[in-house]
């Protein structure tokens, strides 16, 4: 493949395209599930999120919590080669 190494990933200095297109397979299903559930319907479906959260129900809880916080980012730490410190330099350049 053009652009590619032997690993399948995109050479340096090749950036690849700009991803799959949304299909229209997709919108359809997206429009069809928006009139299948009215807001009412979703309303009813909160209201028992919270209830069953609140019983406890931990699945309840992360549903809600990913709605309306977000999913937890995730972090990661990084360490030097002998699994010490590494050391950063940060430059400045007035433009």
């Amino acid at each position: 493949m053009v652009g590619r190494d032997d690993h399948g990933r995109f050479s340096k200095g090749y950036k690849g395209g700009p991803g799959r297109k949304k299909r229209q397979v997709e919108d359809d299903f997206l429009r069809l599930l928006k009139d299948a559930v009215t807001k009412d319907d979703w309303l009813s479906i909160c209201f028992k999120a919270v209830e069953q959260a609140r019983r406890g129900d931990a699945v309840a809880r992360k549903w809600l919590s990913d709605y309306v916080i977000g999913p937890p980012v995730e972090r990661k730490e990084l360490t030097g080669a002998d699994g010490g410190a590494i050391t950063l330099k940060v430059i400045y350049d007035e433009k």
